[in-house]
């Protein structure tokens, strides 16, 4: 499946100049040294350049403050981005995933209080990604449900390096995707996106004629620590777990109670998601839940929708987030007006115009970062990094998350141990859309 090619975007007034772009949308700049690794995006690539801009709208929107802009986050705008965004892909979405990036969502989905599943429920998990581990891990939180992983992109090869990472490769053996295990090897890899794709095409080319002859099933060559598998999807199926190579506006899939979709709506514009909620509301049974959104790993960062099936339509119910995103700056969406997005970004505005909880939320976090050894205020303000941060967020996964909202009550009426302490209770859940 291809991303949508037109940006769907206004006319904007250019820049040249990343000091442009702050004094633009956030008023002000970040650390000299987030401005230097910033700085690497004012040569690349058209689609980067307007990524990294579309990135700063959201900011202004939502109200970010340019001294919480570290330069490890800035790498995400200029090594990370280009190498993952689909134009370096030839256009087509890369199925990126991680394990236990929906667990919360799958135990939303447990104790969610708009339907009630009953054994041999389907669950369609569009876009899954590989390897599947969102629709592994919802065969493990759901046994007694009927698990479905979609995908347009599996492919015929899957290839392990010396160090974990892997390659997804096709019949002719052309890498189309890579991604790395572990957060310390993310850098190296996009870094230069070139000199990866050579050394999995090598190792690519050294394994496979130590493979049996192709029989349509699961089969592994193994040499120097590299692993290559053929068929791979065969070693993921189980009793309630299959998978089918398809996506939105697909045929031929069963009648669903809930569908799930992260992490891809995003790359498309509204005529796409016009397209793909129609789509959804016939694959659904009465009564069924459409949950569609964005979240990293373990959930961190969720925002997403909640839709119903009423009457041959969907109707929504909620919009959730997590309590971390109010100091989000990591915004990936390729189409101005992304839903979840756009969204979360003005309510993320309305919380940071609260002073008094964003005093005591700023106060909470930088502790915790500190404490941690993550990041650190310089004596200017501004976020810096701490000695070795990436080995350290490996190691470290914390979150500061607020109680359910309830019905009615206002933007700031938010778990009242958030005062002045650490909160870790769940997600906002914003009210009951009617």
């Amino acid at each position: 499946m291809h991303a949508s090619a037109g940006t769907g975007t206004p006319e904007r007034e250019p820049w040249n100049k990343i000091e442009e772009l702050c004094d633009r949308h956030l008023g002000g700049r970040p650390s000299q040294a987030a401005l230097e690794v910033l700085r690497n995006a004012e040569q690349q690539r058209p689609e980067v350049r307007d990524f990294v801009e579309r990135a700063f709208r959201l900011m202004e929107l939502s109200k970010f403050d340019p001294r919480d802009f570290s330069p490890f986050v800035a790498r995400f705008f200029t090594v990370i981005a280009p190498g993952i965004l689909p134009g370096a892909w030839g256009g087509s979405v890369p199925p990126f995933t991680l394990p236990g990036r929906h667990r919360k969502i799958d135990a939303y989905l447990r104790s969610n209080e708009w339907a009630n599943f009953e054994p041999g429920t389907v669950f369609l998990d569009v876009g899954c990604g590989f390897p599947p581990q969102t629709s592994i891990e919802a065969a493990q939180a759901f046994p007694e449900w009927q698990i479905v992983g979609a995908d347009p992109t599996f492919e015929q090869y899957l290839l392990y390096d010396e160090r974990e990472n892997y390659a997804c490769l096709d019949r002719t053996g052309r890498v189309r995707y890579f991604q790395a295990t572990r957060p310390e090897e993310f850098l190296r890899l996009y870094s230069d996106r070139n000199a990866t794709i050579q050394h999995f095409s090598e190792a690519f080319a050294q394994l496979l004629p130590s493979l049996p002859a192709d029989e349509g099933t699961r089969s592994t060559a193994e040499q120097g620590g590299k692993r290559l598998v053929r068929h791979p999807l065969h070693a993921y199926e189980r009793s309630n777990l299959k998978f089918v190579q398809a996506g939105f506006g697909s045929s031929g899939l069963p009648e669903a109670g809930v569908v799930r979709s992260f992490n891809v709506l995003i790359y498309y514009d509204k005529d796409f998601r016009r397209a793909a909620e129609e789509w959804v509301a016939q694959v659904l049974r009465p009564g069924g839940l459409f949950v569609c959104g964005r979240d990293d790993s373990e959930s961190l960062n969720a925002h997403y929708s909640v839709y119903r099936s009423e009457g041959g339509r969907l109707v929504e119910k909620e919009f959730a987030f997590g309590i971390e995103t109010v100091r989000y700056c990591v915004w990936f969406a390729l189409h101005d007006g992304e839903r979840e997005t756009w969204r979360l970004a003005e309510l993320l505005g309305i919380l940071r115009s609260d002073r008094e909880f964003l005093r005591d939320y700023d106060a909470r976090l930088d502790a915790l970062l500190a404490e941690n050894r993550l990041a650190l205020r310089d004596e200017n303000g501004f976020l810096v990094e701490a000695p070795d941060p990436v080995s350290r967020r490996r190691r470290f996964g914390f979150t500061m998350r607020s109680h359910g909202r309830s019905k009615g009550s206002s933007p700031t009426g938010l778990c009242p141990c958030f005062r002045g302490r650490a909160c870790v209770h769940g997600e906002i859940r914003w009210g009951t859309l009617p």
